[in-house]
């Protein structure tokens, strides 16, 4: 089931996110208010030791994080181009 994010880029506090980093966060914090277990079940997979800051999330590990709560493949391109760092 998508995770139907296209509202989410049409929020006012998205659109005063100006660096990838404040668009990672913004996008980790609405995938916690979906799933919170299933955010921290993820992230503890693919970071054993540390978490990582948005910015040092790879384009990889952003498409693990998103399809795990669902994202369909649209989705995941549709996140990767919002954080601004992939085309």
């Amino acid at each position: 089931m998508p995770l139907n994010l296209d509202a989410w880029w049409n929020e006012p506090e998205y659109k005063v996110c100006g660096t990838f980093r404040t668009r990672g966060y913004f996008i980790l914090r609405k995938l916690h208010e979906l799933d919170p277990a299933r955010v921290l079940a993820v992230t503890a997979k693919l970071y054993r030791e540390e978490e990582k800051e948005p910015q040092d999330i790879s384009k990889g590990e952003w498409k693990v994080i998103l399809e795990h709560l669902g994202a369909s493949p649209k989705e995941v391109r549709d996140v990767q181009v919002k954080m601004g760092k992939w085309q």
